[in-house]
């Protein structure tokens, strides 16, 4: 699964790396770098609006209809199955997004030791996560929801859990956006990264309510 992640790209160097457009209530909003984005946040999603991609914001988490409970959110959505789900098959169908990441956190288990998994050194450009959007009612209200698409984990990943976010080459992004590309060729879209680097962090990550670059520093391996 991918329950935390890292951005600290500036919205208007996303909008640049995703040729987008920045959402009119995005700008001027002061960007804070976020080193350990949780669930129930808004998150900066690419979508397409009328064929143009645009940088907006959208929730994290989706509540489904069969849902009792607020707190019942789905943030993943597992890619070999997202076409069959009742509550992402008409989404994947139609409103594909992409989620910028720096990095995403993932535990080790059984210890449940955070790691920070990210793009190789020299690598520059977020990842393009996968992902979603839902209209759902929280708290009386109707909101764009969303969740990010996983996949199984590659080799040298899956030790540390075996899922993790699928993403989007730059080239397919085009068509994963377009509400137009059919639904089996749009699922042979995910790809799960095989060059993405890992190495474990402190577990302060565990808590939502610590955000600093003191997150994603590398613990030595006596630590």
């Amino acid at each position: 699964m991918c329950g935390r992640y890292v951005l600290v790209h500036d919205p208007n160097v996303l909008a640049t790396d995703f040729d987008a457009e920045l959402d009119p209530e995005l700008v001027g909003q002061e960007f804070r770098p976020n080193y350990n984005v949780a669930p129930s946040v808004n998150i900066p999603v690419i979508t397409s609006v009328a064929g143009s991609r645009v940088l907006t914001e959208v929730r994290w988490g989706i509540l489904p209809k069969w849902s009792r409970k607020a707190s019942t959110l789905l943030i993943n959505a597992r890619g070999e199955s997202v076409i069959e789900k009742m509550t992402f098959a008409k989404a994947f169908a139609t409103h594909r997004i992409l989620i910028p990441a720096t990095a995403y956190y993932e535990w080790k288990r059984p210890a449940k030791d955070p790691y920070f998994i990210s793009p190789p050194l020299g690598d520059p450009h977020p990842m393009a996560l996968a992902g979603l959007i839902v209209e759902s009612v929280i708290d009386g209200q109707a909101q764009s929801t969303c969740a990010i698409i996983t996949l199984a984990a590659q080799p040298n990943l899956e030790s540390i859990h075996n899922r993790m976010p699928a993403c989007i080459v730059a080239s397919h992004w085009g068509a994963w956006l377009d509400p137009e590309c059919d639904v089996e060729l749009a699922r042979e879209l995910l790809l799960a990264r095989s060059d993405l680097r890992a190495f474990r962090v402190d577990r302060a990550v565990n808590s939502v309510g610590n955000n600093s670059p003191a997150l994603i520093e590398e613990l030595n391996s006596t630590d």
